[in-house]
């Protein structure tokens, strides 16, 4: 399950109950196509890692101070942490790179393959890499570059 975080005390908890499984938090915004289009896996990937990870989610609009204190400035970025420690950064929605990012720091599955839900068929997810990615700067100067399926269609 993906959880939103509210605040920075709320995330400051969850680090904290997190214990020794993997973190991975989605800095993201409402008005981010790729991060729209990323989001299905990343719920996907939840689920099949639930039992050795954590995955977050951060408004950029609504949780202002955490993105500054991980220096974010485009969407979707993923941060991976680990017993306090930052694995890995990543900008884009490459859903193959967060896929192998996971799989990296926690291994194999917990749950069986037949028991996950297909939650989307989203270009994502087809084999296609996406790597769209949303510019911070202000709601009126907000810039993406767009996620693009193999036959070139753009989703929202």
């Amino acid at each position: 399950m993906v959880y939103l975080v509210q605040n920075k005390e709320d995330l400051d908890q969850q680090l904290a109950d997190a214990g020794e499984k993997l973190i991975v938090i989605d800095f993201y915004a409402n008005w981010c196509g790729p991060c729209k289009i990323i989001a299905p896996k990343l719920e996907e990937l939840a689920l099949q890692y639930a039992d050795r990870a954590v995955v977050l989610k951060v408004n950029v609009d609504e949780n202002e101070d955490i993105t500054v204190e991980y220096n974010i400035t485009s969407m979707p970025t993923f941060v991976f942490i680990k017993n306090g420690e930052v694995l890995e950064i990543f900008v884009g929605g490459n859903s193959d790179k967060l896929a192998k990012s996971m799989e990296k720091y926690v291994g194999g599955t917990d749950v069986p393959p037949e028991q996950l839900q297909t939650v989307s068929s989203s270009p994502s997810e087809s084999g296609a890499s996406s790597s769209g990615v949303c510019e911070l700067r202000s709601h009126a100067e907000a810039e993406c570059e767009p996620a693009m399926d193999g036959e070139g269609v753009l989703e929202n």
